[in-house]
């Protein structure tokens, strides 16, 4: 019983089995090979997708003179065309909203009323408001409570002060032009000493 032992050849021909080592290597040849070919290839979009743009009519391994050749060339395009735009004529613009000023009272013409005495002697005080319609010429034109004080001596002496007042205008670009304003009158009693 001896036996000789077996040669490769003898294996391969005589063994219908396949051998199963051999192709778990080239599977995993393969599945390496693989990988490698996927690295490579991310690794190249990746290398495009970081390269600066390049300027339009140039091409990779040309000198950075001619790059900035065409870069300043394409400035001066742009600052042609800038001028040629701004030598059209324009529409016109939107007028600008008017300046206007509100009017003013003239201090030498706008005293503040007389306290009247029947209201001081009953300690009566109060606030009232008045609208002044004033003309372009700065004279009352009307005047009108938007509040009253409560007591009516007090609503009648403000009103018939404001009345006999002379006001600066109101201004819109300049000028004079008829217009309105709130104008406060306090009572106030003096303090007792």
């Amino acid at each position: 019983m001896n036996e000789t032992p077996k040669t490769p050849e003898d294996n391969r021909a005589g063994d219908a089995t396949p051998r199963k080592r051999n192709s778990a290597v080239l599977w995993l040849l393969l599945v390496v090979a693989l990988l490698l070919l996927g690295w490579w290839w991310f690794g190249q979009r990746g290398a495009q997708e970081s390269m600066p743009e390049q300027a339009p009519g140039t091409t990779v391994g040309e000198p950075a003179a001619t790059a900035a050749a065409e870069a300043e060339k394409a400035a001066v395009e742009a600052r042609k065309k800038k001028a040629a735009e701004a030598a059209k004529p324009r529409k016109p613009s939107k007028p600008a909203a008017p300046r206007v000023t509100e009017p003013q009272p003239i201090a030498s013409a706008s005293a503040q009323p007389d306290y009247p005495r029947d209201a001081q002697r009953r300690g009566q005080s109060g606030r009232v408001l008045l609208r002044v319609d004033v003309a372009a010429d700065g004279s009352v034109a009307n005047v009108d409570f938007v509040q009253r004080s409560g007591t009516p001596e007090l609503d009648r002496a403000a009103m018939n002060a404001v009345r006999k007042w002379r006001f600066n205008p109101a201004r819109r670009d300049g000028k004079a032009v008829a217009s309105s304003v709130n104008v406060p009158i306090d009572f106030v009693l003096p303090a007792n000493n």
